[in-house]
C-alpha cells in the first residue's frame, strides 16, 4: 500500500466509524499512506435560499445562525473521524479534511468523485448506511451509486 491516497466520506453513521477504522488499521504507521476526509454539508433549508422583501433581514440572521450551527456539527464530525484515524496510528500529517458541498443531492455521487480525483485519491471509502440523509432525498443508496459511477476509483463499502 505504498503511495495510497485515500478519500473518506465522512459522516455520524456507525458505518463511518466501522470505515475509519478499518482504514486506520491499513494505514497505521505506513509510508506513503494518505486519509482525506470528505464530509458532506447538508442542503440549506429551502426558506434560506429564497429571500422575499421585509423578512430579508430576518432570514438573513437565521441564515448566519443556521450556518455557524452546521459549520459547528460538521467540524465535530470531522474532529472524530480523525481522532479515529490517530488513535489508529495514522499521522497527523497524512489526514486532510474537506467539506463536499451537496446542495443538489441527485449530483453528489459526481460531487464526491470530483473531489476524489481533484485531491487525486485512488481509493473511495464509504460506509455502508453512510449518507442516510442523502439517501432518502435520491432514494438510493450513496454506496451503490458510488460503485456504478466510480470509473477508475477503487470503491471500498464498508458493512
Amino acid at each position: 500500500m505504498k503511495n495510497t491516497k485515500l478519500l473518506v466520506v465522512v459522516d455520524e453513521s456507525p458505518a463511518t466509524r466501522r470505515a475509519l477504522e478499518y482504514v486506520a488499521q491499513l494505514g497505521s504507521r505506513r509510508r506513503g499512506f494518505q486519509v482525506c476526509l470528505a464530509h458532506a454539508l447538508p442542503s440549506p433549508p429551502p426558506e434560506l435560499v429564497e429571500f422575499r422583501g421585509a423578512e430579508k433581514a430576518r432570514l438573513r440572521a437565521y441564515k448566519r445562525r443556521w450556518i455557524s450551527v452546521v459549520e459547528m456539527t460538521e467540524q465535530r464530525a470531522l474532529d472524530r473521524a480523525n481522532a479515529v484515524l490517530r488513535r489508529g496510528g495514522v499521522a497527523e500529517k497524512a489526514i486532510e479534511a474537506h467539506y463536499c458541498n451537496l446542495v443538489d443531492a441527485s449530483r453528489a455521487t459526481q460531487e464526491i468523485l470530483s473531489l476524489a480525483r481533484t485531491r487525486r485519491c485512488d481509493t473511495v471509502v464509504i460506509g455502508r448506511d453512510s449518507l442516510t440523509w442523502l439517501s432518502e432525498l435520491i432514494h438510493g443508496d450513496p454506496a451503490e451509486e458510488l460503485v456504478r459511477q466510480g470509473k477508475g476509483f477503487t470503491i471500498w463499502v464498508v458493512e
